[in-house]
């Protein structure tokens, strides 16, 4: 059946510059003069696509866009911003509206049929990954997914490094398994996976906790190496945002329909936010970097997740050595200071970590016999076995 493409746009001869190489392609066109009759053709049937004219006789097009999204409830449905403003805050104001492309006039006819063919392309995929329902087998970890919170004893300790690989170590035994950034803040793990994201959480984070459901989250889960799924923290400042933990209890419930097993890289600092994922967190892992001033960090850290009302039992230590040092609080310490139990050793490999992170491959994946990665694999085993109850 032939995509149905809504183009809106006041002046006539933009309709038929749009429309004609789009019916070529073998699309069927509606045509809109306004926003408010663009209103009433959506509503009437849904589009597969709608390209806007930022500049409408009643309303703006970003405005039109923001209605599309938030009032209609239209999440998944492509939207494409047509403008001849070039200015970059007007892009980026289309973009926190919802829009997925902006594309500038005069528009190149095979640019425009590209383009469209690219965004139809990305939903097609879309509704396959959800609509697969993966073969129930013995490892099923559990009929909801066991969601796994990583957070520092400080910052700058490796949590988005363990994340990256427990997640890629989960996904390798065919586990369902997403990683969440959940940064208000430029977020590192894309860098750490190699990923370029083309959307991430500031985008999310746009929406009320009530249109959080599985699509629009499965429209900001990112593909990843071995079948992993991440949704990344914000990458530019336009996209920091501020997170309620109403949309943090939606968004986390989700992801256990989604995915057997959902990471979630948290920063280190107090927040509701916080607070509000920890609790949905069946295991807890702090991440401890061998030294003195970490321990005491860390230990201040679980004082804060017991007055928050987080299950000693449900946290676990994982300790990352960086670098060499003859200081080093061993892990007899560590464990006897912090009144848990380590899950984990990774010893100190900087020239490894450092090769890692600048070629965006986790070790699992660039140095799997390095004892690293081998450590980090029986985490996940270890996190497996918790999962099922062992």
């Amino acid at each position: 059946m032939s995509k149905t493409i809504l183009v809106v746009d006041d002046q006539a001869v933009m309709l038929r510059i749009v429309s004609a190489p789009l019916q070529r392609e073998g699309y069927t066109v509606m045509a809109a003069n306004s926003a408010a009759e663009a209103l009433i053709a959506i509503q009437k049937s849904t589009p597969d696509l709608i390209i806007l004219d930022i500049r409408l006789p009643d309303a703006s097009g970003i405005e039109v866009c923001r209605t599309i999204r938030q009032e209609l409830g239209l999440m998944d449905t492509p939207i494409m911003l047509l403008s001849g403003l070039t200015e970059v805050e007007t892009k980026v104001e289309g973009l926190q509206a919802g829009a997925d492309e902006y594309v500038t006039k005069p528009v190149d006819p095979k640019e425009l049929v590209a383009r469209v063919n690219g965004q139809l392309a990305r939903i097609e995929r879309l509704h396959q990954s959800l609509a697969k329902q993966p073969a129930a087998a013995a490892t099923t970890a559990s009929a909801a997914g066991h969601v796994i919170g990583v957070i520092g004893g400080k910052g700058g300790v490796g949590t988005s490094t363990v994340v990256a690989n427990l997640g890629l170590a989960l996904a390798r035994r065919s586990y369902r398994t997403v990683a969440l950034e959940l940064r208000p803040y430029y977020g590192t793990l894309a860098r750490h996976l190699g990923i370029n994201p083309t959307a991430n959480l500031g985008g999310l984070l746009e929406n009320a906790a009530s249109a959080i459901n599985e699509r629009l989250v499965g429209m900001y889960l990112q593909p990843c190496e071995l079948g992993l799924r991440a949704i990344f923290g914000p990458q530019q400042l336009r996209d920091y945002r501020d997170i309620q933990p109403d949309q943090v209890d939606a968004l986390v419930q989700t992801l256990t329909t989604l995915a057997d097993f959902t990471i979630i890289d948290l920063p280190h600092m107090p927040s509701v936010a916080n607070r509000s994922a920890l609790r949905k967190c069946n295991q807890v892992v702090v991440v401890v970097e061998p030294d003195e001033s970490c321990v005491r960090a860390a230990k201040a850290l679980l004082e804060l997740l017991r007055a928050w009302n987080i299950r000693d039992a449900a946290i676990k230590l994982f300790s990352v050595n960086r670098t060499q040092s003859a200081h080093q609080v061993s892990a007899q310490d560590i464990e006897k200071r912090l009144e848990h139990s380590l899950i984990g050793v990774v010893t100190a490999a900087p020239d490894l970590a450092v090769r890692a992170t600048s070629i965006g491959s986790p070790f699992i994946i660039s140095a799997p016999d390095s004892l690293a990665a081998l450590t980090l694999q029986e985490m996940s085993e270890r996190i497996e076995q918790l999962a099922r109850g062992r």
